[in-house]
Formats: structure tokens, sequence, C-alpha cells
């Protein structure tokens, strides 16, 4: 699998995973949201709490029912009460109820309930899979101070008892007839005056009023009572949802500030995952572009993407292969750099040692030239054939080693034709090993013609240079064998000696253009390109060429030739 395949599997997987729990967390964050609203309205104000809200708030267990410091608070907030009441009407928990409250309820008391000094609100929970009646009250001073009045003989006529307890209870009274007027008034507050809408107002949201109000409507007299006495548990609701609103406004700094160290944190986890790695990778090619191809290190000298084993960590497995190229790319680099060293150094010995063989026949020239023009001597003519045929044979092995130098930058550039022809091979080699003058040559050849396509020239040069380096480079008497193995597939020909064998090193550099072996000694002429012009023109041949060699045991190489015979 490649690396924008990988990458975008890898992307979309922790695309999806990041957006699960981006999701997550806002649906998280909203439920927060609504439970802190909840919580508080439920506080500032008990009577707007949320039945599922209070579900969650009360838990039973083993039987038992629990409230949550949160519903206590909230109780506790307007100095309120509340009783859990069971289908049978018995109260199986209460939180700060006054004693005067029963302990159970009947049928008729349930549908009947008016607690008088009280103002009170229900709900229908369903608690472990049963049903229960929440009953909450908060103290109403109104109530009580109108059920005084109520006990009087009098009332509703206004006399000195009365007034005696609206002074003590710093309550006032208001008579109000069938067109809303005021008629009678005791203690209230100078010019106030209430609307049918008001008091209707004040009945249903009592905690948004200055005033606690109680009402008693005379049947008698057709007059509406209104008595009424400052209101301490004045809540309304422009402060109640500020108060809320704050609570929001905080909750949602506190929702948006995870929601950025979310982010940060997934930015931190993704820049480790995927930017690291990229960062080492384009440090490493930097550093690779400076001439360094060591992997790069931190501070303490370890590999920042590697376990404390030295291998690579699971979560980086993404770019396993593109880290194992950089290896392979710096080794290979590393290779070719001290390989061009030691091409270098052996490229100044070859020419050190061509120009050791240019030098000595050109000498040998040189100093033939000048006996033969020389006066002090008479040369016979005998003498002066034997100098100009030495003068020659030094010229044509100096024409023959400029060629071999030739032919090997031509066969490295491609720039040698090759003229294939079908030729039986077994003939020619016979005449390149008669050729050699050398009387231990043992040559297997096959009893039926071997034809190859073939560059006949170029074929000859490369028997040549290989049985002539097995004779030149091994003692006399050394017995040399060549055979040709045919078949359908390809043709084999192999040069087999019993000598004295190579050195590793030898036979790792053996076809290289510059290296002389060291087995030849320095009166033997040689341009250190033989084999390495064999192995080019075996190339170019569309074949191979393969030595091996143990040190006093002998050398085989192998030329193949691949479906050559058609």
């Amino acid at each position: 699998m490649n690396l924008k395949r990988k990458l975008t599997i890898r992307f979309s997987l922790h695309f999806v995973f990041m957006l699960f729990v981006i999701l997550f967390f806002i649906f998280g964050s909203l439920v927060f949201l609504g439970d802190k609203i909840s919580e508080s309205e439920m506080k500032y104000d008990f009577t707007r709490a949320y039945k599922d809200h209070l579900e969650m708030e009360i838990k039973v267990k083993d039987g038992k029912i629990i409230l949550s410091d949160v519903i206590k608070d909230a109780v506790s907030y307007k100095g309120g009460w509340l009783q859990i009441i069971d289908e049978n009407g018995t109260v199986v928990k209460g939180y700060n109820t006054p004693k005067t409250l029963p302990s159970s309820y009947s049928f008729t008391d349930i549908l009947s309930k008016s607690e008088e000094k009280f103002r009170t609100h229900y709900w229908i929970l369903d608690l472990d899979n049963k049903r229960y009646t929440l009953l909450y009250g908060e103290k109403s001073l109104s109530e009580g101070i109108m059920k005084k009045f109520k006990a009087l003989d009098q009332f509703p006529r206004i006399d000195s008892d009365f007034k005696s307890i609206l002074k003590e209870e710093h309550a006032w009274l208001q008579v109000y007839n069938t067109n809303g007027d005021v008629v009678e008034s005791y203690y209230a507050p100078k010019d106030l005056k209430f609307a049918f809408t008001d008091i209707l107002s004040i009945e249903k949201s009592p905690w948004n009023s200055r005033y606690d109000l109680s009402k008693y409507y005379s049947d008698e007299k057709n007059r509406i009572y209104i008595m009424g006495i400052f209101n301490p548990y004045k809540n309304p609701d422009s402060i109640t949802d500020g108060l809320i609103n704050k609570n929001v406004v905080e909750g949602s700094i506190i929702v948006i500030g995870m929601l950025m160290m979310l982010i940060i944190l997934f930015a931190i986890l993704y820049g480790n995952k995927f930017g690291k790695p990229l960062l080492h990778i384009l440090t490493w090619v930097n550093q690779m572009s400076l001439g360094d191809l060591e992997e790069p290190k931190d501070n303490k000298g370890r590999i920042p993407l590697h376990n404390k084993r030295g291998h690579l960590h699971k979560k980086y497995n993404v770019f396993k292969d593109h880290i194992h190229s950089l290896n392979t790319l710096a080794w290979r680099l590393k290779y070719n750099e001290e390989n061009q060293v030691r091409m270098e150094k052996t490229r100044e010995e070859w020419i050190t040692g061509l120009s050791h063989d240019l030098k000595t026949p050109l000498s040998s020239i040189y100093g033939y030239s000048m006996l033969l023009d020389t006066d002090v001597y008479k040369w016979t003519e005998e003498e002066k054939k034997q100098f100009i045929q030495m003068m020659k044979e030094k010229s044509i092995y100096m024409d023959e080693l400029i060629d071999d130098l030739n032919l090997t930058f031509r066969l490295k550039n491609n720039a040698l034709p090759i003229r294939l022809e079908k030729k039986d091979i077994v003939p020619y080699l016979e005449d390149i090993i008669e050729n050699t003058n050398y009387p231990n040559i043992k040559f297997y050849r096959s009893t039926k013609p071997v034809f190859l396509h073939i560059d006949l020239k170029w074929f000859t040069r490369i028997m040549n240079n290989i049985i002539t380096n097995a004779v030149k480079h091994n003692p006399d008497g050394t017995e040399i064998t060549v055979t040709i193995n045919h078949s359908i597939k390809s043709t084999i020909i192999k040069i087999e000696d019993n000598g004295i064998g190579m050195k590793r090193e030898t036979i790792n550099k053996l076809f290289d253009r510059y290296y002389r072996g060291g087995n030849t000694s320095e009166d033997e002429n040689g341009s250190g390109l033989g084999m390495a012009i064999a192995y080019q023109l075996v190339k170019a041949h569309g074949g191979e060429i393969s030595v091996e060699s143990v040190e006093k045991e002998g050398t085989t190489v192998e030329v193949v030739f691949h479906n050559q015979n058609k």
C-alpha cells in the first residue's frame, strides 16, 4: 500500500474518531449546560424545577429514597419543605417538613389539600418503576394572618382587635368593591391600588411581587378583602433569569475552555503522530543533501522515532516503508561514496601502472631509434632488422593498449555496435585455444554443432581475454579445461583451471575497469582491462559471466548465453 493510500485511510479514520469525540463532547456539554440551567432554576425558584431533572437528582437505593445535595440546598434556599408520597398516600421521604404536616394522606386529603400557611406545588415522578408525588411548600405569611382574621367572630367587620393584629404583623388591608375601587384602607401604602390582572399575576407568580397577598370575598357585602404584607421571599424573574444566565455564561466558558483544550490536545497528538515523523524525514533528507547520511538523533543521542529497544514505534508504522527506504538510500549512498573513493584510488593506481606500461615500450622505441641514429657504430643489416622488429612489437603493444582503453569506454557508453550472426562456436573456440600456444589446455567439445547468435569479432575477444587471463596469472604447468554445455534455454561455456586461485578481494574486483590483479608480475604487460572488457562484451550479447575461485585450488569462469540457439 502506497503512502497516499495509507495517509488517506489513517487521516479518514482519525477524522471520524475526532468527529465522534467532538460530537460526544458537544452532546455532553449540552447535557452539562442543561443540568446547570435546571439546577440554577431549581435553586432560585424550586417551583421551576423540571420533572426529568428531579428524577435525576432523586435516587432509590435498597427501597429507600435518597435526595441529592442539590435538592436539599434548593429546598433550604427559601426555607421550603418537601414530602414524597407513594401511591398509597404514605409519606416515604420528607425534608425540612414542619411538625404540623401529616405523615400520610387519604384520597380526599390529597385532592382537597389546602394548607393555609403554605403555598404548595407538586410533581408526579417515576422512580424505580413506581409512581410518587413530590409535594413542595413555602411559607405564606399573609395566609397565616388571614387565618387569624377569619377566627374573629366579627370578621369581616373591622374593629380595634383587627387593627391590632394588622399592626402586630406589620400588615395592611384594602377593601375593593365590584368596580375595583378601594373603599376602605388600613395601613396600606399611599396610592397603592391593584387591578384584577395584578392580583391574578401575583397569585400565579408570588415571587415576582413586592407584597405577599391573601384575599377573602364577602358575599354579604359583595366586597373583596385584600390583605398584604412585605414579601420576604421576593425573587423576581429578572433576577432569577440573570443568575441563571450568569451560571449559563460560566458553564459556557468552562465548555469552550474544555473544547479549546480538546482541540489543542488533538493538535499535539496529531502533530506528534504525523508532524514529528514528517519533520524527522525532512531533516534527514536535508542532512543527506549536506553529506551527512546518518539518521538524525535528539539531544540524548537517540533516534526520535525509535523505542527503547531501537525499533520503530508502532504509532509511526504508517511511515515504516519510507523510513526503511531512506535507510536503504543512506546505505546505498554511503556504499557508493566509499566505492567511489575505492574507484578513485584504483584508477590512480591503474593510471600509474598504465603509464608504466606505456613508458616501457616508449623507452625501448626511443632507445632503439637513438641506436640507429648514432654514427659511432655501424650496425649490420641484421641488427637493424632486429631493432626495427622490436620497435614494431612495442608499437603494436601500445596500439593494443590504447584500443583496449578506447573499447572499454565505448562499451560503458553503449556506443559499440554489436552485429549478431548465427555461428557454430566450436571451430572458433578450437582456433582460439590453438592460438594461445599453451600446451595444457583441454577442450571438451560438443559432438554436434553449437549455434549461437554472436558478433564473431567480440566473441573471439571474450574467449581470448578469459583464456589468456588464466594462462597469464597461473604458473607454468597449470591445467586449463574449456567445456561447452548446451541446452534449449542457454549455452554455458566454462573455463576452469587448477592454478593458484584468487583472494575474495580479487574476485569482487575482477571485472572492475581499473583493477589489475595482485598476481601480475611487474615484468608482465597488461592494461588491467581484459576481464572488464570480457564482462562488458558478454553483457552486450545479453549474457552473464561469473567467477568462482579458491586459493591454491583454482578458478572457474562461467559464461552464459541465453536463448541463443534457434
